[in-house]
Parts: C-alpha cells; sequence; structure tokens
C-alpha cells in the first residue's frame, strides 16, 4: 500500500512487474475497455470484483505502464486489504513501499533515495532540502563535477566536493533528529524546561528528589528542525541515592557521551553534580568539556525564585534579562513557570546544533548528500574515482505492503 495505514478518505495499492495490467484486468471490471489495452497513462473507472457475486468496490486504476498500475479506492483498511488480498491470491508478491519506488528495473539515483527518505524527514526544514534532492539537485552537482574532473579543472572539483562534504554533515541528519541531553542536580528544574520547551507535560515534576529516574525522550521541532530532549535523572553523589535512582543516574551519566549537545541546568542553591563545585549563582561550570564531548549550553533555570533568593548575582536593578556567567560562557536564564528565556534558549539549541544555518546559509540551499551511500560517491568523485553505476534491480511482480 502506497497510502500511510489507518483511516483516510483515499487508499492507493501499487502493482509492478511483468503483466500488470493482465492481472489487473482478473479481478477489474472497467468501463470502456481492458486496462492492458490501454495506453500507458490511462485512467480506469470500474468495479472491482469480491469474493461474492453482489460485492465489490468502485475504484479508479492509473495504468502507468503495461508493467505497473495503481488503484485507488476507499481509505481505512478493508478496501485496500481486499484489493491486495485478491493480486495475492493470483500471484502478485507483497514487498515495502521502497521496493515499490524502485520497481521496473530503474536505477537507483540520488532523486530516488530522497522520495523515500522525505518520509522519514526530520521537520519542515529537512523536508525542504530533501524535496530539493528529489528535483535533482544532487544528481545535477555530481554530474557536472564529473563533467569538470573530465575537463581536468582538478581545483573546482576539489571546491564543489569540499561544499559537498561540510554539507552532508547536516545532510545525515535529515532522517536522524538531533539529541539534547538535559542534565544537571536534582531537583534543578530539569523536567519542567523539558516540559516548556516542548509545550505539554511530557515529564513528571516533583520536588521529591529523584522522581526522574529513566531518560524520558521529547521530540520536538525547534526553528524548522527536529530535537529528542533526553531528561535525565538528577544528578548527585551516588552514594546519597539507592536501587532504581542510582541506575538512572549512571544512566544520565552515559547518555551525555551519546548525544550532540547537552544543556546543563542549575537553579538557585544547587550545585552541578557532573561537573564539580559551583556557586548557588552564576559560578564555576567545573571542568571545560574535552575532546569529543557534546558542546555545553550553561541554563539557570528558575528564574522567578532567582530573583528573590540570587538578586546580588544579576545585573544592576535585579534585571534577569541579562545572563550571568557560567565558567568560560554566558549562560541562558530560564523560567518554566513565567517563559522567560524558553525563547531564546530554543534558538541557542538550533545554533549549536545546526551552525550552518547562520554561519553558512548556502551552503544546505541546493544539493546536499543525505545517506552515507552518496557521501561515498562524493568521495569517489574527489579521488578520481567517478560516479559508481546506479544500482540495478530485477523486475517482478509487486503489491503493497501494509
Amino acid at each position: 500500500m502506497l497510502t500511510p495505514v489507518g483511516r483516510g478518505a483515499l487508499a492507493v495499492v501499487g502493482l509492478a512487474g511483468p503483466g500488470a495490467a493482465s492481472m489487473v484486468d482478473a479481478v477489474f471490471d472497467p468501463v470502456g475497455g481492458r486496462v492492458a489495452e490501454r495506453p500507458d497513462g490511462a485512467i480506469c473507472f470500474g468495479r472491482w470484483r469480491g469474493p461474492g457475486a453482489e460485492t465489490g468496490e468502485d475504484v479508479v486504476v492509473a495504468r502507468l505502464a503495461a508493467n505497473r498500475c495503481e488503484v485507488h479506492c476507499h481509505g481505512g483498511r478493508a478496501a485496500p486489504q481486499a484489493i491486495i488480498g485478491s493480486l495475492v491470491d493470483r500471484g502478485a508478491a507483497l514487498v515495502s513501499w521502497e521496493a515499490w519506488l524502485h520497481s521496473g528495473g530503474h536505477g537507483v539515483t540520488a532523486a530516488d533515495l530522497a522520495r523515500i527518505a522525505i518520509c522519514r524527514a526530520g521537520g519542515p526544514r529537512a523536508a525542504r532540502i530533501l524535496g530539493r534532492q528529489i528535483a535533482g539537485a544532487l544528481d545535477r552537482e555530481l554530474g557536472r563535477i564529473v563533467g569538470l574532473r573530465a575537463a581536468g579543472d582538478d581545483r573546482a572539483v576539489a571546491a564543489a566536493c569540499d561544499r559537498l562534504l561540510q554539507a552532508s554533515r547536516v545532510g545525515l541528519r535529515l532522517t536522524t533528529p538531533w539529541r539534547v541531553a538535559v542534565v544537571g542536580p536534582v531537583n534543578a528544574g530539569k523536567s519542567s524546561l523539558v516540559n516548556a520547551l516542548a509545550g505539554h507535560a511530557r515529564s513528571i515534576v516533583s520536588a521529591v528528589p529523584g522522581t526522574t529516574r529513566d531518560l524520558v525522550a521529547t521530540r520536538i521541532v525547534l526553528d524548522g528542525w527536529e530535537v529528542e530532549l533526553v531528561d535525565t535523572a538528577g544528578l548527585r553523589p551516588v552514594e546519597a541515592a539507592a536501587g532504581a535512582e542510582r541506575a538512572g543516574i549512571g544512566r544520565a551519566l552515559a547518555v551525555q557521551a551519546e548525544v550532540d549537545l547537552i544543556l546543563r541546568v542549575t537553579a538557585p542553591g544547587k550545585t552541578d553534580a557532573a561537573a564539580g563545585d559551583s556557586s548557588a549563582c552564576g559560578g564555576s561550570a567545573g571542568a571545560a568539556v574535552g575532546a569529543g564531548v557534546p558542546p555545553v549550553i550553561d541554563v539557570l533555570a528558575k528564574a522567578d525564585l532567582r530573583a528573590d533568593r540570587c538578586a546580588p548575582a544579576t545585573a544592576a536593578g535585579g534585571d534577569l534579562t541579562a545572563a550571568p556567567a557560567v565558567g568560560t560562557q554566558t549562560a541562558v536564564v530560564t523560567s518554566a513557570a513565567t517563559g522567560q528565556g524558553i525563547d531564546r534558549l530554543a534558538a541557542a539549541i538550533v545554533a549549536a546544533l545546526v551552525p550552518e544555518t547562520t554561519a553558512a546559509p548556502d551552503l544546505l540551499s541546493d544539493a546536499v548528500p543525505f545517506t552515507p551511500a552518496l557521501v561515498r560517491r562524493v568521495e569517489q568523485v574527489s579521488a578520481g574515482r567517478g560516479v559508481s553505476p546506479p544500482e540495478r534491480r530485477p523486475s517482478s511482480a509487486r503489491g503493497g505492503e501494509s
């Protein structure tokens, strides 16, 4: 099935392979002649026969080619499954919709791969980038680079390949959300911060230490990019925790090496147990982030409480919009209760995860490699080995897969 499973007004079942049109004719009564006798591109209305004499379904069949048809029927589950069943009974094999896109012996181009990837695009920005690849941006650029190589313009080849490889850092994440760990001491306001960014109560909020014991993942979209926020257990000396909370602290420490960015949250009267001692308000955040460790954004949470407890640490006059320094960088001051600083924090997250959007805005506006195989193609061209020939897939009968 080529349309999403579930309730809907319309469903589309695809069939590809030798004799596809004739197989359709075996169970379809069209108005105006058999599908096998129609020209390519023909649209046929008729009745798809059911198991009984008085059963069936009014459908529209599109003949794309002699070996490729689409059946458009009522949405939901029953109608398309009945059509799929009748085709399987006549020898069709169920395959995935991805296989359908490559059926009929077509080569796998970047545009082909983008048609599959766009169904899993992580936010509208990713979808727009993949849409340009469907339109042929990457295929055209690879062809242009091969032409430059043939002309002996090695400098231009190197510049074009370098640009593509730089763009691939973001391209490889178009279908996978950026992961952000939210860490800090117990009751620092981590769960409330996640809920404020998400706009709904995804994480449980409680004043009881150790409420969050497992990693709680929340997917959101920030400025068009899909981001997975990972709420973690509050950090405190392991000897002060027991059982499930101790295990949660272990998971919180481990996940920091697996994410793309860390939000290190502190609140009035709290210390960062993961990074070392810090003052209650705006003190040192501990050791600097080392090589191979994700970048860190320091967040001073609960600004609504900080006004009472930490007035001397704020800007003159108690202005909480001016962020105090934490360690060697400026912290983002937030309040989940009032919404203060949440938009600024969201912008800081995007800037840290996808700096290309501001540092090199044109980098993602055209050709972007988005799979490891496409990155290897670029590397092959850069090394002078040319582009690998497209993969060929044998033609065979294909139905839909729900």
